[in-house]
């Protein structure tokens, strides 16, 4: 037998062995650091880190993500639900005048001082600690120009006042809601402080399905037509309504979204991502009154 064929014998015998599995990898845990923390009529209010991305939480430092603030990247919006409502702003004229009731960390603004120059921005928020972290932590610094009235959502708008061009109902969570801010007579009084052209944005997000089919039920006793734009991977439900919605054409809004992507430099994708329509039922949905939805 010639070498060659004996030595192909011989590696036909050999039982084959497998070669070593590569060491497992290990998860590397995430490294969280707690930047603020501080108690409030309301409950605890914190701003944790998480891979140098600071996120503001109520209760505990691992509770649902209420806003988030890139330090390094602070045009960057980690949160889908934000970038979506950032669509919104297509219904405006130039030097409109902007409400939040709900401030949160203010990322909604502080992108919209950006896509915006000439827009007045403002909010009322109920929680002066959320404010405090807010400007210290995540974003809001007073070059923004944004007006933060300190109050209850509710009672600020049926106090009456100036009109707004847009209106950003941002106090929901996908837990709970303060009872007074879903209700007809709630949305009803949102209506009255539009400017006959206003818009009005709401993030309705409770990851229960009856409670949320109620609430946009609700908002729809008020503003009866307007797109309806989801977050799949968060759960966020946006749903849009009033004077704006009524009187411009829906075909008209990829164009503008694109004006804003242009002029942004592309880093929400608002056009790309118009419309995502809502898919859930509101069959037997109720509509949310004060009489059955109490009032703190």
């Amino acid at each position: 037998m010639r070498p060659a064929a004996l030595l192909l014998a011989v590696l036909l015998l050999v039982p084959a062995c497998s070669a070593p599995a590569p060491p497992a990898r290990r998860a590397v845990p995430t490294r969280r650091v707690v930047r603020f923390d501080a108690s409030s009529d309301f409950g605890r209010v914190l701003v944790v880190e998480e891979q140098g991305i600071r996120y503001l939480r109520f209760g505990a430092p691992g509770a649902e993500d209420q806003s988030a603030f890139d330090p390094a990247r602070p045009d960057h919006e980690p949160l889908a639900y934000v970038r979506a409502s950032l669509a919104s702003l297509a219904y405006l004229p130039p030097r409109a005048r902007v409400l939040m009731v709900g401030l949160g960390g203010g990322s909604f603004l502080r992108h919209a001082r950006s896509l915006g120059p000439d827009l007045a921005l403002e909010a009322v928020e109920v929680n002066p600690v959320v404010i405090t972290a807010a400007r210290r932590h995540l974003g809001l610094a007073d070059r923004l120009g944004v007006t933060v009235h300190l109050g209850d959502g509710r009672r600020f708008l049926e106090a009456g006042g100036a009109a707004y061009d847009l209106i950003f109902l941002d106090a929901y969570d996908d837990v709970d809601y303060p009872r007074a801010l879903g209700t007809r007579e709630f949305f009803a009084a949102v209506r009255r402080r539009l400017s006959p052209a206003g818009v009005v944005i709401a993030n309705l997000s409770p990851n229960h399905d009856a409670r949320r089919a109620d609430l946009v039920r609700t908002f729809r006793a008020a503003f009866p037509a307007g797109p309806c734009l989801s977050t799949p991977d968060a759960g966020n439900t946006l749903v849009l309504g009033g004077p704006a919605v009524d009187a411009l054409p829906e075909a008209a809004i990829p164009a503008r979204l694109r004006a804003l992507d242009r002029r942004s430099g592309a880093r929400y994708q608002l056009a790309a991502a118009w419309p995502r329509w809502c898919r859930f039922s509101l069959d037997g949905a109720r509509v949310l009154t004060d009489a059955t939805e109490a009032r703190p």
